[in-house]
């Protein structure tokens, strides 16, 4: 059964990230203002893309985070 992540980008989109589509989870250096960026590297059959979330990638792989 597929996992999803609830992730939150930096202008506040929230997106439903499929665990199984997540190559690497990348901790960035802070921005002025944002203590914390991890670029979620999300790779599909029918798609590849880059987000970048406020959350660290402790956050979004805890349990409470993660639906099925």
């Amino acid at each position: 059964m597929a996992r999803f992540a609830r992730v939150t980008e930096l202008d506040g989109k929230v997106h439903w990230v499929n665990l199984d589509h997540v190559r690497t989870l990348s901790v960035l250096k802070p921005m002025k203002g944002l203590p914390v960026r991890t670029a979620v590297h999300v790779d599909s059959s029918w798609v590849e893309r880059v987000l970048h979330v406020s959350e660290t990638p402790e956050q979004i792989l805890a349990p409470g985070h993660i639906t099925e």
